[in-house]
């Protein structure tokens, strides 16, 4: 039976395939997500949450720049895939799913960004809490800045919690991002049921991988955060690697069994 790459192999493969690519790929994340800080930044300038209809209106406007951000995502995907196969990588192809069925990316982006806004829901009211709580606050007493920093501590945790929640729910949906690009032809939902079948018995592999990043991304710190640019390209074409060895397996599999 045809087996998986190590941890260690998909790193190693991803640092000899980032050779030469390094400042297209960074250049390719910071302006994802210049687009879409821009484009929250606006909807909280426009629609601010000064009151409950507001507030609404702000979430709803909000899911929507979310999900168009999955689409760019998407093509960020295609990027890393192109890199990772030895293709031609250009800045354009994160624009690739606005081109290409956006519809699919859409309605596929729809499962991943609900799970996160349902996950992020407690810490959005603890942040809300936390606000209103601080507008009336003097922070000149030492009592104030005792409540304020456990405030402060009790909305990062549950924020931390609510984000390993949404992760730890979304990895069966992991390869469902890559295969709108490698199964053109497969409808949305098929897509969504693809994922989840590649990914069973392969959830816990993926989670390792990624919690192998947290050393260098708490690394990063002592750069300020400046080394960030650098470890996101490095996630993204390991995970790049990860599921196209994910796939070639299971193309192997497949064809054995299916041979007489």
């Amino acid at each position: 039976m045809e087996s998986y790459k190590s941890n260690a192999e998909l790193k190693r493969l991803a640092r000899m395939q980032l050779g030469g690519k390094w400042g297209l790929l960074i250049g390719a994340n910071i302006l994802t997500s210049l687009i879409t800080s821009f484009a929250l930044y606006a909807v909280a300038a426009v629609i601010p949450a000064t009151s409950s209809a507001m507030y609404l209106l702000n979430y709803v406007v909000t899911f929507i720049v979310q999900l168009l951000s999955f689409v760019l995502q998407t093509g960020l995907c295609l990027l890393y895939l192109h890199a990772s196969c030895g293709m031609e990588c250009r800045l354009s192809d994160i624009f690739y799913a606005f081109r290409n069925s956006p519809d699919k990316s859409l309605k596929v982006g729809l499962v991943s960004v609900s799970i996160s806004t349902l996950c992020m829901i407690p810490a959005d009211i603890m942040s809300q809490d936390m606000f209103s709580v601080l507008d009336g606050l003097e922070l000149s007493t030492t009592e104030n800045l005792l409540e304020f920093y456990s405030m402060l501590s009790s909305f990062y945790v549950a924020t931390l919690i609510c984000m390993l929640v949404y992760f730890v729910l979304t990895i069966p949906f992991f390869a469902a991002q890559y295969m709108i690009l490698d199964f053109p032809e497969a409808s949305a939902k098929a897509i969504l049921l693809k994922s989840i079948s590649v990914m069973r018995g392969n959830k816990m592999r993926f989670f390792i991988l990624t919690v192998s990043f947290i050393p260098l991304i708490l690394l990063s710190l002592v750069t300020c955060g400046i080394a960030i640019l650098w470890i996101i390209p490095y996630m993204s074409m390991t995970y790049a690697n990860f599921y196209l060895d994910l796939i070639s397996v299971q193309k192997v599999s497949m064809s054995k069994s299916t041979t007489p």
